[in-house]
């Protein structure tokens, strides 16, 4: 019971791990305080810990074929989360952007490929839960980032234009962190799109399937019946006399 309790957890560990660095991210890009820079620090450290314990603890090892042909990224993921612990104060130089958008990049990817495993005929409003949260996070994090949003509501309004990629161009992000989270933004606003059309597709392609199952089981019903039938005629020409030699 416990382990099972603890293999249901550990699906949540991956998840919120790497959810984790998304404002210990922009913490340490952002931060105007030494106070807020460390917040960043820790929520890497945290998720670095979450990470560690979600691939190496023996109790919640798996062995999916899925979860072991991303072992590999996963550890090479971890590396890294722990590299961008490392204290630094802005602006960062050119290689360290680029190490650590790679690392927001890869972390993106992975968010997508542990919410593919989600997708399916009753996965819609989980995925739409998903999606409506994911609004709301990135509405926040316009509201912090971007000079140009006075409000909470149009962050979620930039949010909502941006991962559509619908760009009215009202409000447009100006400061290079609301630029930089525009694009990952985008990056989540194409996938959450994509998983939750594959949702809906799930739903009506399951649909159709109970109806070719239902139309497969009565005509089956039906072929039985036929059989039946046919025993019982058979059965009862087996249980017939003969008829008697005609006389010549």
């Amino acid at each position: 019971m416990f382990l099972s309790v603890l293999r249901k957890a550990r699906q949540l560990l991956q998840p919120l791990a790497l959810s984790l660095t998304i404002p210990g991210f922009y913490l340490m890009l952002d931060g105007a305080t030494a106070t807020e820079r460390l917040a960043g620090q820790g929520l890497y450290v945290a998720a670095a810990l979450l990470f560690a314990v979600h691939l190496f603890h023996p109790a919640l090892r798996t062995h999916q074929a899925h979860a072991h042909s991303w072992r590999h990224v996963d550890i090479v993921l971890l590396a890294a989360i722990v590299a961008c612990i490392w204290p630094t104060i802005p602006p960062w130089t050119n290689a360290e952007w680029i190490m650590r958008l790679l690392v927001c990049a890869v972390i993106s990817l992975r968010m997508v490929t542990l919410a593919v495993g989600y997708v399916g005929p009753h996965s819609l409003a989980p995925m739409c839960g998903v999606s409506l949260a994911m609004l709301v996070i990135a509405g926040g994090g316009f509201y912090w980032l971007e000079p140009q949003v006075h409000s909470f509501a149009d962050g979620l309004w930039l949010a909502f234009t941006t991962g559509a990629t619908v760009g009215f161009g009202d409000i447009v992000p100006s400061t290079p962190a609301s630029k930089v989270f525009a694009v990952f933004i985008v990056l989540l606003g194409y996938a959450l799109l994509s998983l939750v059309t594959a949702s809906i597709a799930a739903l009506f392609v399951g649909e159709d399937e109970k109806l070719i199952r239902r139309e497969l089981h009565a005509d089956m019903r039906l072929l039985l019946r036929e059989i039946g039938s046919l025993r019982a005629e058979i059965a009862e020409l087996r249980r017939a006399p003969a008829d008697p030699p005609v006389e010549s």
